[in-house]
C-alpha cells in the first residue's frame, strides 16, 4: 500500500508574515495612482499600477500553490520565504522611483523574486517521489522560466519596446497559469485516485 499524501496543512506563521508583506504592498502600490492629473488618473499610471498589481498578485498565487501542495517547516523553505519577502519590501520600497520612464528597479527585482520562485519548483522536480509532484512542479517551472527572462528584458533595458516585452511576458505568464489550473486539477485527482487504488 502507498502512503497517502498529506491533504490538510496547518498555516504556519512564516505564511502569516508572508501573506503580511503581500498586504502591505498592495497598500504601497495604490501610491502608483495617488497623484491625479487633472482630476484623473493618467492611463499611463493606471498601466504601471495594473503592471505591479499583476506581478505581485501572480507572485503571491505561484507562492501559495508551492505552499499548500509542496511546503514544509523546512530550513530550505523558512530561507526563501525571508529572501523573498526582502525581494518583496525592496520592491515595495521603490515604487516612488518608479515611472513611465523609469522602471528598471521593478522590473529586475520582479525577475529576482521570479528566479527565487522557480529555483523552489526545480529542487521539488528534483527531489519530488511522486510523478504528479514532478508534472506540477514542471508546469510552474517552465512559467517562472519564461516570466523571468521577460522581467529581465525589461530591467536590462530601459527601451519601450523592453518594457512591452515584459508586460506581455508577465500577463500573459499569469494568464497561462490560470489556463493550468484545470490540468493541476485533473492531475491531482488521477494522482489521488492512484494512491486509493
Amino acid at each position: 500500500m502507498i502512503d497517502m499524501p498529506q491533504l490538510t496543512k496547518r498555516v504556519t506563521m512564516i505564511e502569516l508574515f508572508y501573506d503580511l508583506v503581500f498586504a502591505y504592498m498592495i497598500s504601497q502600490a495604490t501610491s502608483l495612482i495617488h497623484h491625479l492629473s487633472h482630476g484623473t488618473v493618467s492611463p499611463i499610471s493606471f498601466l504601471i499600477f495594473a503592471v505591479v498589481v499583476i506581478v505581485f498578485i501572480n507572485s503571491w498565487m505561484v507562492q501559495s500553490v508551492f505552499t499548500n501542495r509542496f511546503g514544509s517547516s523546512s530550513w530550505t523553505d523558512i530561507a526563501f520565504y525571508f529572501v523573498d519577502m526582502m525581494i518583496l519590501l525592496y520592491m515595495t520600497n521603490s515604487f516612488g522611483n518608479t515611472s513611465s520612464e523609469n522602471m528598471t528597479i521593478f522590473f529586475m527585482a520582479a525577475s529576482l523574486l521570479s528566479l527565487t520562485l522557480l529555483l523552489q519548483y526545480l529542487i521539488v522536480y528534483f527531489k519530488a517521489d511522486y510523478q504528479a509532484d514532478k508534472d506540477i512542479a514542471k508546469v510552474f517551472s517552465g512559467i517562472l522560466l519564461f516570466r523571468t527572462l521577460t522581467l529581465l528584458i525589461g530591467g536590462l533595458s530601459n527601451a519601450g519596446w523592453a518594457r512591452l516585452v515584459a508586460f506581455l511576458g508577465s500577463s500573459s505568464a499569469g494568464s497561462y497559469q490560470a489556463l493550468q489550473v484545470n490540468i493541476l486539477r485533473s492531475i491531482r485527482l488521477s494522482s489521488l485516485t492512484y494512491l486509493k487504488d
